[in-house]
């Protein structure tokens, strides 16, 4: 069940590195002292917010990951982005409008909670925030025409190749791997591709030695050969 951990703080936060605050210099931090946002946690499986409720404040991602989806009136959902560490999310309310899709956590996170009437004023006085949030919906717009792409013009193999070198390249690494926490379902919910199909091509892989997969994490033991056999399937 969600609960409020604390109060946030910009000028020690442990991640403001990957946020929206990372270029403003510390002096300028200091006249936003009274800036603290709610720190959330949340479980696995909860909701942060539904798709088409109304949209109150966005949120910074501090620590975890969340998926975000996409619903039809018949109920069917697509995965529409996975987020990391840093990232902002649910800002339609920028533009007056409900949340767009669901967010929903894939294992323990915590997120700071920034309300909209807050980072209006922020966004006002502060051109460095203005910009770094300009820059996450160009960011966001440019990964939404690269997965248009990927699902219209890369095959099957491909696509979760791609997807695969993708995640563990912008994942921490351990001793164990990359932090994989998604189940076969989902990553095909993401790129397009059944269960049966995802299911086949990492135990092939994963058979012919290019990557490994143990305990909820990826290996990539051999790039070249993996994404050569990739693009030839």
């Amino acid at each position: 069940m969600s609960s409020i951990k604390g109060k946030g703080h910009c000028l020690t936060c442990p991640i403001r590195h990957l946020s929206i605050f990372a270029e403003l210099p510390a002096e300028r931090l200091t006249q936003i002292q009274h800036f603290q946002p709610a720190v959330i946690q949340y479980q696995a499986g909860e909701t942060i917010y539904h798709q088409g409720a109304v949209a109150q404040s966005a949120y910074t991602l501090r620590k975890g990951m969340v998926k975000l989806t996409k619903s039809l009136p018949n109920g069917r959902t697509q995965i529409i982005r996975i987020l990391g560490a840093g990232e902002l999310f649910g800002f339609d309310g920028f533009a007056d409008e409900n949340y767009s899709h669901s967010a929903t956590p894939l294992c323990t996170i915590e997120i700071c909670r920034l309300p909209f009437a807050d980072l209006a004023h922020l966004k006002k006085h502060y051109a460095e925030i203005d910009t770094a949030m300009t820059q996450r919906w160009l960011q966001y717009l440019r990964a939404a025409e690269n997965q248009m792409l990927a699902l219209g013009v890369m095959k099957a193999p491909e696509r979760l190749a791609s997807f695969l070198v993708n995640w563990y390249d912008s994942g921490y690494l351990t001793p164990d791997g990359v932090a994989l926490p998604l189940a076969r379902g989902e990553i095909g919910e993401l790129l397009g591709l059944t269960i049966e199909t995802v299911s086949r091509f990492i135990s092939e892989w994963k058979r012919q030695g290019f990557i490994s997969e143990t305990k909820g994490y990826l290996k990539l033991l051999d790039r070249a050969a993996f994404l050569k056999a990739a693009c030839s399937d």
